[in-house]
């Protein structure tokens, strides 16, 4: 059996404020990613499959969507840096002319390890400030 342990690697942003609450400053007027997660044994740098997300709150000013794609892992993810793995991109987009602070969060369900039939249901707060 092998052991998947999740990461959430951010490729594109890196700061995260809090271990469930991730902050992200963007453009008014157009969508931007705000967090990308990607799942892969830190072992053999395989991926494992990926969650499938929704929005648990949604945002006051905006909307969340959700898309998947390919990733280069950065250098938290250790030897596995410059792996390609697939993740899913979370992306923000302000209402038009919005601009200030706006919450939201997002929620998935996963195996805590493959095959373990253990499943584990996460939620991650968004705090977006619109420039």
């Amino acid at each position: 059996m092998r052991l998947f342990l999740s990461f959430f690697i951010l490729v594109l942003m890196s700061a995260i404020a809090h271990a469930d609450t991730t902050r992200r400053t963007v453009s008014a007027n157009r969508a931007s990613t705000v967090g990308i997660h990607a799942n892969y044994n830190r072992h053999t740098c395989s991926g494992g499959a990926l969650p499938q997300f929704r929005v648990t709150q949604a945002p006051k000013h905006g909307s969340v969507s959700f898309k998947q794609g390919s990733f280069k892992l950065n250098e938290k993810a250790g030897k596995c840096a410059g792996q390609r793995v697939k993740g899913t991109v979370v992306i923000f987009k302000p209402k038009s002319g919005f601009r200030g602070e706006d919450v939201f969060k997002i929620g998935y369900k996963m195996e805590k390890y493959a095959g373990s039939g253990r499943i584990s249901f996460l939620v991650e707060r968004y705090i977006i400030k619109v420039k």
